[in-house]
């Protein structure tokens, strides 16, 4: 390319063109194998494009110059708003944000509450109690008050409208309202996106965008964050970009992730940033990260318009596991909240409190009382598995995926603290992870790589004098690479009780290479992993399947794996450092 330089990086170049960065080499798919059995999933990543290197060492091979100028696409066209920070404009990519007070009452504030008054009236079953306590009865509207908490029922709250409980999925799509010039002819666009920040949590109003209407001009997300209790973190959220499938025959061509932002927010805040977007035809989804708690402080907002396979955008599986409007009236509500497990903490939360409202009292009182504390204790602790779930000693990491959300654990870890896959050091390393699915329909795993074989770049803004992490976490871009590109892995559903009523899912009723017929609607699911995994369920019904992983480059140090569950994305990531 004319005008070009050629920066030599390992093997493998990356040219650098008069006004952006040409995307780097892309590896070969990796070797992906089941089992004869069906119950092991293998994963064999393509070599690394560098020479071997310590990671975590001063000078990794994988680190790439810090280039302050957009990404190109293949074509060597520059892809707007790929620029994060530069030294004379730190935040690139947004104007300062409004900020505003708001009640900061956090969900887990008002169920600490609730759970506190009732266990005053129960007790405890333990002989030092005294005699006078477990004789009061159970306030039903305070245990209400609870139900909807979890099933985002309007509330005086800045929470108010997000369900603890993940069956709002199909409610989650927006469209991005276009801005045109004085002939017609679209410019821009905008979209809100509303997001919540508590403990370990982000919930969003927003798990799909559909941005096809600014294909080919940039725009902006209007971000309102609102900060309760214990939220206090940086914003920053982390933007995936496609080479562009206008010069690829369609196909959407892994290219470059980067921060978009680090800017630090306070608890009781509402902080409003407009965040400029590359063209929606680039765009595959925005991460948002909460890196002073993650895992498991992570939500992700996608690009609806890509496809699974014909005619399944990205909101299919919400679509098809909830239906299409899950608060339609009580009936679709409870019939959505039935395909979550019983075994999520949220959902043993929303029993829990449902009996204590219809009148239990006594010793019963007392038991739901128990089960509602500890459950509440589990939903805090996403970097433990549930009680109640086995899990597999001998696998490296151990994933539970329920209500849309995946509770991790690392082999070896005792404590809730920032999780650090330290099995995986160096290239040719093997890792077994144990999936595990408690919910009544199929999840899948996928596995990302930022990094570590296409290399890293990191673009250091110090946000400390604003309060931030400063150099803990910095802005800085990276090639990604899935190394499950040949489509999702699927997790067997988890079997529902015999007496209890509902919609069943099972592996058998999803063909190879046909589509099959939902029982209960006689829709169709087309098959779009490419190897069914065998219908496994331990003794309480959960679905499993393992997956053993060997990686043959040198780990990317400040995410060593993205995990998370492609049909149903939004809260349902955990990734290890």
């Amino acid at each position: 390319m004319a005008g070009s330089t050629a920066l030599l990086i390992g093997a493998a170049p990356t040219w650098a063109a008069d006004n952006c960065v040409m995307p780097r080499p892309r590896p070969a798919p990796s070797l992906i194998s089941l089992s004869p059995d069906g119950l092991t999933t293998h994963i064999v990543t393509q070599p690394s494009q560098f020479p071997p290197g310590d990671s975590f060492g001063p000078n990794p091979t994988n680190l790439l110059p810090t280039v302050y100028t957009d990404m190109c696409d293949s074509g060597g066209v520059a892809i707007p708003n790929t620029l994060p920070s530069t030294p004379q404009h730190p935040y690139n990519l947004h104007a300062d944000p409004k900020v505003g007070r708001i009640d900061k009452t956090s969900p887990t504030d008002d169920l600490q509450a609730i759970i506190k008054e009732l266990r005053q009236v129960v007790g405890r079953d333990d002989p030092r109690d005294d005699d006078e306590r477990g004789r009061g009865q159970a306030d039903r509207a305070r245990a209400k008050f609870g139900i909807d908490i979890l099933e985002g029922n309007p509330l005086p709250r800045a929470y108010s409208g997000f369900p603890l409980l993940h069956y709002n999925g199909p409610l989650k799509t927006k469209a991005v309202t276009p801005i045109r010039d004085a002939s017609g002819k679209v410019i821009g666009g905008t979209v809100t996106v509303n997001q919540i920040w508590y403990d370990s949590h982000i919930e969003s109003d927003t798990a799909y965008i559909d941005s096809d209407i600014v294909a080919d001009v940039p725009w902006t997300i209007h971000y309102r964050v609102h900060v309760l209790n214990r939220g206090f973190d940086d914003f920053a959220p982390y933007a995936m970009v496609f080479d562009d499938p206008n010069k690829n025959a369609g196909k959407l061509l892994a290219h470059v992730g980067f921060d978009q932002t680090f800017f630090p927010m306070d608890d009781g805040t509402l902080v409003e940033y407009d965040m400029k977007m590359s063209p929606g035809r680039y765009w595959n989804l925005t991460y948002h990260w909460g890196w002073r708690r993650h895992p498991p402080r992570v939500q992700v907002t996608e690009n609806m318009n890509l496809q699974f396979g014909p005619g399944m955008k990205r909101n299919f599986f919400e679509i098809d596991t909830f239906g299409v409007n899950p608060r339609a009236n009580e009936a679709a509500k409870q019939q959505a909240i039935s395909m979550i497990g019983d075994l999520a903490p949220a959902k043993r939360m929303w029993t829990a409190l449902r009996a204590i409202r219809a009148g239990a009292n006594g010793a019963v009182l007392r038991r739901w009382v128990d089960e509602l504390e500890a459950s509440f204790d589990d939903w805090q602790h996403k970097n433990r598995i549930p009680r109640g779930v086995k899990t597999d000693e001998n696998a490296d990491m151990n994933l539970f995926y329920v209500n849309n959300t995946i509770y991790g654990h690392i082999k070896g870890y005792t404590r809730d603290m920032q999780s650090e896959l330290y099995q995986w050091k160096k290239r040719g390393d093997t890792i077994k992870i144990n999936l595990i699915n408690g919910d009544y329909y199929p999840h899948s795993y996928v596995l990302v790589d930022f990094g570590g074989q296409r290399g890293w770049e990191n673009t250091f803004h110090n946000t400390l004098p604003l309060k931030g992490a400063g150099p803990w976490f910095t802005f800085g871009r990276n090639h990604f690479w899935i190394n499950t590109t040949e489509g999702p892995i699927m997790i067997p559903p988890a079997t529902r009780p015999a007496a209890q009523p509902g919609r069943r899912i099972t592996m058998a009723m999803m063909g190879d290479n046909e589509d099959y017929r939902d029982q209960d609607r006689s829709r169709p699911w087309t098959r779009i992993a490419r190897r069914k995994p065998t219908q496994v369920n331990d003794t309480e019904g959960l679905g499993s399947h393992k997956v053993s992983v060997t990686l043959n480059y040198d780990p990317p140090p400040r995410l060593r794996l993205y995990q998370f569950d492609a049909f149903h994305h939004d809260t349902a990531v955990w990734s290890p450092h």
